[in-house]
This record gives structure tokens, C-alpha cells and sequence, in this order.
């Protein structure tokens, strides 16, 4: 069960590397300061539907094996999966949010 958690994980954290791999471009060089504006938010939009995407998924399988439809483990692969992207969105964000703090503390 763990090891289908970590796999869960690696796979979102290599997609999201692809997703940041495909938005730049490879237009931007190494050491340019300027990155085009949208791609930060358009980051944060992928991984916020991503993740309710996932929770969705989570949720049609458990529907499914109520109606006696789908496979347990299928049932608790996809929870899982659910729950670890649940945990790495609360996790981001309160990182966003530290370092917002931390810029607020900064004297002008």
C-alpha cells in the first residue's frame, strides 16, 4: 500500500515537471530573470484541478463499489492517491502562505 502511495506521488511529481518542461517552452535561457506571466498561475490552476480531478476519481470508484461494481483495492488505490494529493496541496499552501508572512515582516 505504501509503495502504490509513492508511485501515486512520483507520477504527480513527474508530471508536474513535464507540465513546467512543456509551459516554458525551452524558450527561456539560462539566467534570464524574465518568465512570461501566466505560467506561475496557470501552474497553480493545473494542480488545483489535478487534485480535484483525483478527488473525483477517489470518489466515482467508492460510488462503484458500493453498487457493487468495482474492485476493492482499485477502491483503495484511488483513496489513497486522493488523500496524498489532498496532503501535498495543504502542504504547498502552507508554504504560499509562510512565505507571504515573511514578506510582510520585511522592512520597507
Amino acid at each position: 500500500m505504501a509503495v502504490v502511495g509513492i508511485t501515486g506521488a512520483v507520477n504527480a511529481y513527474q508530471a508536474s515537471i513535464q507540465r513546467l518542461a512543456d509551459g516554458a517552452g525551452g524558450t527561456a535561457k539560462a539566467g534570464s530573470a524574465s518568465a512570461p506571466g501566466g505560467d506561475f498561475s496557470s501552474m497553480v490552476k493545473g494542480f488545483a484541478e489535478d487534485a480535484v480531478k483525483s478527488g473525483q476519481q477517489a470518489e466515482n470508484q467508492t460510488a462503484a463499489a458500493a453498487a457493487g461494481k468495482a474492485d476493492l483495492n482499485s477502491v483503495v488505490m484511488a483513496v489513497s492517491e486522493a488523500e496524498l494529493t489532498l496532503n501535498t496541496v495543504v502542504a504547498v499552501r502552507d508554504k504560499v502562505i509562510e512565505a507571504y508572512r515573511e514578506i510582510l515582516r520585511m522592512p520597507i
